[in-house]
């Protein structure tokens, strides 16, 4: 078609001037000649803007294929439908369809260019969108099928479409997969209401999102994330529900493997991983919770402590792993004869606990105490070894044994200490009576470790002296704890306690390299160079390095091996005779010397020297006692005496405490001498000045705080014909209440301000330990509260001045009881009336021993 513009061709004017369309005519150098309105609508200039003027709508990049196009138009061509892009007078772009025609003159020659033009931006637009959704989707769909696994299935719930991931994941093919229902891929591991749940949601067109392990045509299982997206049909109904799956089965396997960490930590802090019983940790949040109960409900409940008796022996001699079966077995038998609701937990070595919850009365309780006990009747069979050990307890009854976590255990642990010192294979049920004996054992027990790490043992020395020139030629080192509320404690009192929970080692480790660093500090300070004598545990002898542990404390001090003397008793040979001769045999070939402490105490025998074969004897202090006044006690150390120097072995005196028995033992030829008479044990300092003398000089004692006390007395005091049966308790330690029990004790002698009272319990001197005391005085009760401030050591038992602390109201009572008691002392009219001792000393503190140890 051509177009030809005639000035006689009205209506083709009229159809350029009022078409739709944009309509551009250009002549041949490319000026605007005809620019429509519809043109100056669609580009923004008006006609008189363009018209002779060159074409404004190209862009510049347009400018090359519009040329070519204007060219091959003007040659006669016709086109159709080209897309461009045009521009805008305010600068925008629009895309545009172009159809340019030849422009003729009336003579019928082409005179320029017709372009009819479209604005096609909004059509574009959505191609451009459509386009871009099209590629998004492809790439949705590329990413899904490289990454994810898509099944689609039916209303019916078959599936009828599978992509290559989903059938390599689950390794079926997808003929295998196609019709088949989706339980097929059922794994059986989620509840029948999962798989409801996700229905019901996706049934109502929602989506739905979960985890689901499925099921491989092998039997093994995958775990995947999940997204079900239902289909609606135009009902809006779904039709067919599409899974999209991304495989998480190694963060599931991963997160199970933490999870199983996390309950082996747990078990790991919360159960004992020999017995597989609860552990302390454990066991006191059980406590903890049954007591809530209890308080809540008004209920009473038991807590038992059992200690095995005699397994520290077991476990030393026959080792751990023994040891380890054995409380494996003791734990099966717990848990064979538990009730359902109680609660065995091991809280540590050879020690288990026992909740038993809902107790209606102290004999019920002890029913299952004796049912435990029972346990033990049968040995027990490890390996090759028949074993028979017994068990201890120690119960607390809430409410009457404590009403605290803390209490309960601790009053418990008091009562199982009660029944070890009782004989053992016994129990004992916590009373508030409880002698302070015993709380003080306890009390000792808890703190002995402590002690050790806070360097609260340390050393004291007594000399052993030449029995003719009483020059100091050796020296014992005797270990002391000092406890910040009972002051100095003697081994006597602590070393058994070392030896029960098994801290023994530890102490002799410590005792022996304190003593032999001081003995070669004095050495090296140009001292005379001396033996000194170091205490061994039994108990030690069973340790397998024990020898070596003795080198290196030598080689650790520098101290040559003959200047260090170890010292234990006849019977700790006896025990376990084989073990300790072969480890006495080892330290002697070092050059360490052998002495056979308390001798004569034990089954002496020539036989049992001849074994043992000890440089030293020590006789011990028992017989030295009586010398020379008792025949069978002279008798006796003379023979040890003659057949030690028969034999070539030295001899030392213990307990040496006045000039006849020095006298006596040097006569007798006893090589040296050791006792109160010549020196206490002093410490390093003091014991130092000795040293420099080189020998003791006798009488020079200083005098005790008794004796200074006596001479400072306000009050009068009554002595009495025999000493007056008492009963104490202790009211508070260092401002701290305490609960315990009244013990026996012995007032010597009475006045208004205090008494003089003796006992078989050190106690220490110190005004914040307040005791209460309290006797009868022709038939009247006398009680006063005070404080210990001096005490001295008797033989076996301890000497105290207490002073009262009471007011004047209490001591005017006091003081009107005690005239009255004077006159009758006078008339010897006081023996039915008032609490006097009616047997031997020593029989009343063994009896009163007893009696505070006895069950509650």
């Amino acid at each position: 078609m051509s177009l030809h513009f005639l000035k006689e061709d009205r209506y083709l004017k009229l159809l350029f001037h009022n078409s739709t369309l944009a309509m551009i005519a250009l002549d041949k150098n490319m000026n605007v000649k005809k620019w429509n309105q519809t043109a100056a609508d669609l580009f923004g200039w008006h006609e008189e803007e363009v018209i002779d003027r060159p074409f404004p709508i190209l862009p510049e990049f347009e400018k090359d294929a519009f040329h070519k196009m204007f060219t091959h138009v003007i040659n006669g061509n016709v086109l159709t439908n080209v897309e461009a892009k045009r521009k805008r007078k305010n600068g925008t772009l629009i895309d545009a369809t172009i159809n340019p025609l030849p422009w003729y003159d009336d003579q019928g020659r082409i005179n320029g260019y017709i372009a009819i033009i479209k604005d096609i931006s909004a059509h574009k637009k959505n191609e451009r969108k459509l386009a871009k959704t099209i590629k998004r989707l492809e790439d949705y769909k590329y990413v899904l099928d490289a990454s994810s696994s898509i099944t689609i299935i039916d209303s019916e719930g078959k599936i009828i479409y599978a992509n290559d991931h989903f059938c390599e994941i689950s390794k079926f093919k997808k003929d295998e997969l196609l019709g088949k229902h989706y339980t097929i891929l059922d794994s059986q591991y989620h509840p029948k209401r999962y798989f409801k749940k996700m229905w019901a949601t996706i049934m109502k067109g929602d989506i739905w999102k979960g985890e689901v392990k499925n099921l491989t045509k092998d039997g093994g299982i995958w775990w995947a994330n999940t997204t079900i997206v239902p289909l609606i049909d135009g009902n809006n109904k779904p039709v067919q529900y599409i899974a999209i799956c991304s495989d998480i089965t190694d963060r599931k396997l991963i997160e199970e493997e933490l999870r199983k960490q996390q309950r082996e930590v747990e078990y790991m802090a919360y159960f004992d991983y020999l017995t597989g019983l609860p552990n302390r940790r454990l066991f006191e949040l059980e406590l903890k919770q049954r007591l809530s109960e209890a308080q809540e409900n008004c209920a009473m409940f038991a807590l038992l402590f059992i200690d095995l008796d005699g397994f520290k022996f077991i476990n030393d001699t026959l080792g751990h792993e023994i040891g380890d079966k054995l409380l494996r077995e003791v734990s099966e038998r717990f848990i064979q004869s538990k009730n359902e609701s109680d609660v065995i937990s091991r809280i540590g070595g050879d020690e288990f606990t026992i909740i038993v919850a809902n107790v209606n009365d102290i004999a019920e309780i002890q029913k299952v105490a004796q049912r435990i006990l029972a346990l033990f009747i049968n040995p027990f069979l490890i390996d090759n070894y028949t074993l028979h050990i017994t068990a201890s307890i120690g119960i607390s009854i809430y409410p009457d044994g404590g009403e605290s976590t803390h209490s309960l255990i601790q009053n418990a642990d008091l009562a199982l200490y009660r029944a070890k010192d009782d004989g053992k294979n016994t129990y004992e049920i916590f009373s508030p009576r409880l002698s302070i004996g015993a709380y003080k054992k306890f009390s000792l027990q808890n703190d002995l470790r402590d002690a050790i790490n806070n360097g609260e043992l340390f050393l004291q020395y007594q000399p052993k002296v030449d029995s003719k020139t009483h020059t100091i030629v050796r020296v014992e080192a005797l270990a002391r704890w000092d406890h910040p509320e009972w002051g100095i404690v003697s081994p006597d009192e602590f070393i058994s306690l070392a030896e029960q929970s098994g801290l023994i080692s530890m102490i002799g480790k410590q005792v022996l390299l304190i003593a032999c660093k001081q003995n070669k500090k004095w050495q090296d300070e140009g001292y005379a160079p001396i033996k000194i004598g170091v205490n061994f545990s039994p108990l030690q002898f069973l340790q397998a390095d024990l020898v070596e542990m003795v080198e290196k404390v030598l080689e650790q001090t520098g101290l040559e091996a003959k200047w260090l003397e170890i010292e234990l008793t006849e019977t700790a040979v006896l025990k376990n005779e084989v073990a300790v001769l072969s480890k006495l045999n080892q330290l002697r070939k070092l050059g360490i010397t052998i002495a056979i402490d308390d001798f004569g105490t034990g089954f002496s025998s020539l036989s049992h020297l001849k074994k043992i074969k000890p440089d030293t004897v020590k006789i011990d202090k028992s017989f030295i006692k009586e010398i020379p006044a008792d025949q069978e006690s002279t008798e006796i150390a003379t023979s040890i005496i003659k057949l030690a120097e028969r034999l070539k072995i030295h001899v030392v005196a213990e307990g040496v405490e006045t000039s006849e028995q020095a006298a006596y033992l040097r006569k007798i030829h006893c090589t040296y001498l050791q006792g109160y008479f010549f020196s206490k044990p002093l410490s390093a300092g003091k014991f130092e000045r000795l040293l420099r003398r080189g020998k003791c000089h006798l009488g020079d004692s200083i005098k005790t705080d008794a004796e200074i006390f006596e001479n400072r007395r306000a009050y009068y005091r009554i002595e009495l014909p025999r000493p007056l049966i008492a009963e104490m308790t202790i009211a508070s330690i260092g401002g701290k209440k305490i609960q315990v029990g009244m013990t026996k004790v012995l007032i010597e002698d009475i006045g208004p301000g205090g008494v003089k009272f003796s006992s078989n319990i050190k106690l220490p001197t110190r005004p914040d330990l307040i005791l209460r005391i309290r006797t009868y005085i022709l038939e009247e009760k006398v009680e006063a509260t005070g404080s210990i401030v001096w005490g001295k050591e008797v033989g076996d038992i301890q000497q105290y001045g207490f002073q009262f602390d009471i007011d004047d109201k209490q001591r005017d009572e006091i003081i009107s009881i005690l005239n009255k008691f004077q006159v009758k002392l006078r008339n010897q009219a006081v023996s039915s009336t008032s609490w006097f001792l009616s047997i031997s000393r020593q029989k009343f503190f063994n009896f009163s021993t007893v009696e505070s140890s006895s069950k509650a």
